[in-house]
């Protein structure tokens, strides 16, 4: 995950390290760690809770403007939005897990 992002949609939207914690409800510590790089891989929980606070969809956070036109695939944008689904419907994890393999 690049936090150069989560800091420039930060930045753009003129909001602090304190109020984007705030609005999201993920420690300032954590963003920090986050945008300088010390932390690489956040929870979608996490990652969706940062997207809400910036008013911007989950893709936009995890990807950059040049990944987005040269390398991110539709099916990408799709695995994303599936996993977002399926958080919302509160799908257990193992019963996922075990109707994947039945599907192999």
């Amino acid at each position: 995950m690049n936090g150069e992002k989560i800091k420039d949609l930060r930045s753009k939207r003129g909001l602090s390290l304190t109020e984007l914690s705030r609005e999201s409800g993920v420690s300032k510590s954590y963003l920090s760690f986050l945008e300088r790089g010390m932390q690489q891989n956040p929870s979608i929980d996490v990652i969706e809770k940062i997207a809400h606070a910036l008013k911007v969809d989950v893709h936009t956070v995890l990807t950059d403007e040049r990944q987005r036109k040269s390398s991110t695939s539709e099916l990408d944008y799709d695995v994303l939005e599936l996993a977002q689904e399926l958080k919302e419907i509160n799908v257990d994890k193992e019963k996922l897990r075990k109707l994947i393999e039945l599907m192999k």
